[in-house]
């Protein structure tokens, strides 16, 4: 996952005073002012980019600690050099690097006609903590944003003591108060206060007032914020019901859980955007039509149940927090209108397509090491001119369901889109974040057909319920992305092709404007001391999923992700900022819904994390975790190199180090403990929970790295077959980059290749089917690939100590630059031999083979035929940079006993009765062309169909003896 820069969707409110000044003219120089209480700016910087009218990458300026006046520190933005097209910047204030301290409000923007403008320059305030950002000297004089003397937090630490931290000194001191009732005043002479007050209860409010002078105080709610981990708000605020909306008997239920909110009200809402009706016609709802007080009951939650209709209505929640009241949007919302604004009230009954059967998946994984996932982005599958469906489903979850489509040149045609998927043989698609996801603006997306920011991968997570609106036809009606979105699924599973869906609980598209942090603050997130959001994602915040609340919701939301739309997996984004325990909660709920449902993740994470190594879901607890499965990031650089390193070789391109071999052989065994593999620890263990792979949307596709390590024309396709020959050849779980079965590329327009194109055009990612006929030979080798590994079952073992016993490297003449292993079959099921040829001096790698045992050949240098190619023994010879695959030829399936067989005219006759069957695997078709009524001579066909040899038939014949003709002779009487 790479850190990504959004554009806000939500309007920040602000209470001004006064409306600034709005000047005529853009700025060319713009001062960015930023203070802080305590004066200290060492490493302080910010981030800032065009927002519009594009979206364009960002520089960071640095700020200097010695350049400060009344209003802080400041910095000079040359406008003109360094954005010359911005209308609207995005700015983030920040401390360090991206896992450093950010402050409040996240991704910020700043409309420039909005700023004063005088004689060419502008000025925008920050102030540490204040959301307000000043754009005038009206503004500053109505004390936009904040400067005066505040409190900056009140928090109750682990013992239950008050830490009060000021900006001044509050002269006249401070008052503390429970439930609105004054227990305690007192004074104090320092900005950070340590208050015990006796008989804390925290099912009670307790409120700060900070007296500064006569005419100025500050006062805030007491934070439980440090004690969210302690087992009494555990007992006391976990809260085991249903939440978000629910039907039950006649009434239409909303749940909430929000225990520290002094009030909470429903809004409910005709439409889903302010400014848009379902049909994305223009239509002003700015207010809601009802708004109703909600009931705490227990634990925390608030309550109202309503009686009428209210299907496919909208509705958002008003919190009252600290005296802050905030309209947010239900965390668990099933569905949103346009940019997700406003929940949908969701009938699911009425949504789904004709012929949707719930609980239905394909009926073609027994063990999880049948997965053969193909990573995908909806939009990659069908934008490309190349794609011939129809139009209005370009990009959409629609396109997805399109079957017949082709591209020809040269009265050559290939498959694209849905069939070329089922041509591959994949039984797995895993879909880039499909759920609601920021930065994309899905107004422009429907309503502009100039508008460019189409793309984003999709990390940025706003309503992990809810489908992303811009992959449906219409996003301002909630029902359609869900009809349309299961109509996708129906059409994979139609082509044997299972659902994976990559989801990012690890952190919220937003901070501290998050729905979130305003319903619970502090709570979702994990915080640092300094009450700003740790980042251990990379991306801002990081979610706690060790936290009750957290955890229900991950595991709440999977199961309504598994349930309602068929889904047969989930691939946790930066999996190890969740504690393995909610990970296994997770996988132990999917287990009961299908035990064949794959649950797997990256086991690292994007920046430093408070988040104990001892708990954390990463490669040291994979052992702790049931079924869980990671990614194999060791045979990943190993196989072509570091995605770290862009120049850096990998085995097949012949950097054949110690380190490299083994790490192939580490992906060939599945990730277990072997003999043999000694430089480094292993720790998948198990084949089930290995996800090998090379290439991923992360990183440079495998073309662009093989070319950037100067891999020559010639040799390009030879490695991208091998590449993944080594993948589809190893126990565990093999994983594709959709694409590299023709040798997907990034081109960065400059000579260059996109390794980050998170946000970049549709030009960039769009997989482009005029490549997989230019290099329908390498996808024909692909496809072959796929159909041996579904054939033989020895290469996905399910266990262990199967592979161990099962799995035997052989010796090759070319040390570290040829591998070969053999796996032993089961009864009546042939050995195979894998040997894979790296780069040897003598250009071939030579394997000596059992005596007295002839191979069948199914793949060699340009060519892969799943009925064999040749047959050898005693040796083989493998070209450089190929993969060998050779099955013992284990003979006939059956024996026919006698030549012919002879029986009297009216026996009854079983052609089965002359066969020996000597394989119980081959399926056996007898004819049954013969009357044994009618003396005569008949041929007995015998057709087996072995999985692993094919078609072959045997005869023999059947005599059956006595007279052709029956004659009756009748005295008809006479002389």
């Amino acid at each position: 996952m790479k850190r990504i820069l959004f554009l806000v969707l939500f309007t920040l409110s602000i209470f001004v005073l006064q409306i600034s000044a709005v000047a005529a003219e853009l700025p060319e120089t713009l001062v960015v002012h930023y203070f802080r209480y305590d004066e200290t700016y060492t490493n302080f910087n910010f981030w800032m980019w065009e927002s519009e009218p594009s979206s364009l990458g960002g520089i960071q300026h640095d700020f200097d600690g010695l350049q400060t006046d009344e209003h802080g520190v400041y910095y000079e933005v040359d406008l003109t050099a360094d954005y010359p097209t911005a209308t609207t910047l995005g700015i983030i204030i920040k401390q360090g690097a991206w896992d450093g301290y950010r402050e409040v409000g996240g991704d910020r923007f700043i409309d420039l006609e909005d700023v004063e403008v005088i004689s060419g320059i502008g000025h925008v305030y920050f102030v540490e903590g204040d959301l307000q950002i000043g754009k005038s000297s009206d503004d500053l004089a109505n004390n936009i944003p904040d400067y005066r003397a505040k409190i900056l937090s009140a928090t109750f630490d682990a013992s239950q003591k008050i830490i009060l931290k000021t900006t001044h000194i509050p002269e006249l001191g401070y008052e503390v108060y429970e439930n609105g009732t004054l227990i305690l005043s007192s004074t104090t002479t320092s900005k950070t206060t340590t208050i015990t007050v006796s008989g804390i209860d925290i099912s009670k409010t307790y409120t700060v007032k900070a007296l500064f002078s006569s005419e100025l105080s500050s006062e805030v709610i007491v934070s439980l914020q440090n004690i969210y981990d302690t087992p009494a708000f555990e007992e006391l605020f976990t809260y085991d019901g249903t939440l978000g909306v629910s039907f039950e008997d006649e009434f239409t239920v909303f749940r909430l859980w929000a225990p520290l909110s002094q009030s909470v009200s429903l809004n409910l809402y005709n439409q889903g955007h302010p400014n848009y009706d379902n049909n994305g016609d223009l239509n002003d709802e700015l207010t809601p039509y009802q708004t109703t007080q909600m009931s705490k009951i227990e634990n925390g939650a608030w309550e109202i149940k309503l009686t009428g209709d209210y299907d496919f209505k909208y509705y958002t929640f008003l919190v009252n927090n600290n005296g802050v009241t905030s309209e947010v949007t239900d965390p668990y919302a099933y569905s949103t209108g346009a940019n997700g604004q406003r929940g949908m009230i969701v009938n699911f009954d009425q949504t789904n397509p004709d012929g949707w059967t719930y609980d239905s998946r394909p009926d073609t994984i027994q063990n999880l090491t049948d997965y053969i996932v193909y990573e995908l982005h909806v939009r990659d599958l069908t934008t490309h001119e190349s794609w011939n469906g129809t139009e209005s489903y370009r990009g959409k979850f629609m396109g997805l369901t399109e079957t017949g489509t082709t591209y020809s040149e040269d009265g050559v045609s290939v498959t694209t889109g849905l069939d070329h998927l089922a041509e591959l043989g994949v039984n797995a698609v895993q879909l880039l974040p499909i759920f609601d996801f920021g930065y994309v603006d899905e107004v422009e997306v429907a309503n502009n057909p100039n508008y460019q920011n189409l793309f984003n991968w999709g990390y940025m997570p706003y309503h992990f319920n809810t489908l992303e609106g811009s992959y449906a036809t219409n996003p301002f009606d909630g029902q359609v992305r869900i009809n349309e979105f299961k109509q996708a699924v129906m059409a994979l599973h139609d082509q044997d092709i299972r659902v994976i869906m990559d989801v990012v609980y690890n952190h919220t598209g937003e901070s501290s404007t998050s729905n979130f942090h305003k319903i619970v603050p502090g709570y979702y997130h994990r915080m640092i001391a300094d009450g700003g959001f740790s980042n251990g994602s990379g991306t801002g915040n990081e979610t706690a999923s060790e936290r009750a609340m957290m955890r229900k919701f991950m595991v709440d939301s999977v199961e309504f992700w598994a349930t309602e739309y068929n889904l047969s997996g989930f691939r946790f984004d930066l999996m190890a900022l969740h504690d393995y325990e909610t990970m296994n909660d997770i996988q132990a709920m999917l287990e009961e819904i299908d035990p064949t449902i794959i649950v797997y993740g990256e086991p690292w994470n994007g920046g430093t994390t408070p988040l104990s190594d001892t708990i954390a879901a990463g490669k040291d607890n994979i052992q702790n975790m049931n079924n869980v499965g990671a990614f194999n990031d060791i045979t990943r650089d190993a196989v072509k190199g570091s995605v770290f390193q862009a120049t850096e070789k990998g085995w097949v391109q012949g950097n054949t180090s110690s380190y490299n071999y083994q790490g192939v052989m580490y992906g060939i065994v599945g990730g277990i403990d072997f003999p043999g593999i000694t430089e480094f620890d292993e720790w998948h263990l198990n084949p089930n929970q290995t996800i090998n792979y090379v290439s991923a949307h992360d990183n440079n596709t495998l073309y662009d790295k093989l070319k950037l390590t100067r891999v020559t024309t010639a040799l390009v396709d030879d490695m991208q077959i091998q590449a993944n020959a080594i993948i589809l050849t190893s126990q565990g779980i093999p994983f594709l980059h959709a694409g590299v079965d023709f040798m997907r590329s990034k081109p960065d327009g400059s000579g260059g290749f996109d390794h980050n194109s998170y946000e970049s055009p549709d030009s960039v990612n769009q997989l482009r089917w005029d490549r997989k006929l230019k290099y329908k030979e390498v996808f024909e080798y692909y496809k072959t690939l796929i159909a041996i590994r579904k054939l033989y079952p020895q290469f996905r073992m399910n266990d262990a100590d199967d592979i161990r016993a099962n799995l035997q490297f052989l010796d090759t003449d070319a040390g570290f630059d040829g591998i070969a292993y053999k796996l032993t079959g089961a009864a009546n099921v042939p050995d195979v031999i894998v040997i894979h040829s790296g780069n040897p001096r003598s250009i071939l790698t030579g394997v000596v083979l059992d005596a007295g045992v002839t191979y069948n050949v199914l793949t060699n240098t340009d060519q892969a035929n799943i009925d064999g190619l040749e047959t050898i023994s005693g040796s083989a010879y493998v070209a450089a940079n190929t993969t060998m695959i050779l099955v013992e030829n284990t003979g006939d399936a059956v024996s026919i006993k006698e030549d012919s067989v002879t029986i009297s005219k009216g026996d009854t006759f079983d052609p089965a009765s002359n066969v020996n069957i000597l394989d119980e695997n081959a399926t056996i078709y007898y004819s049954n062309y013969f009357d044994t009524s009618k003396p005569g001579r008949y041929t007995v066909t015998v057709a087996v169909a072995d999985p692993y040899k094919g078609y072959k038939l045997y005869y023999y014949t059947l005599f059956v003896e006595g007279q052709k003709y029956d004659v009756v002779l009748t005295d008809l009487g006479g002389e």
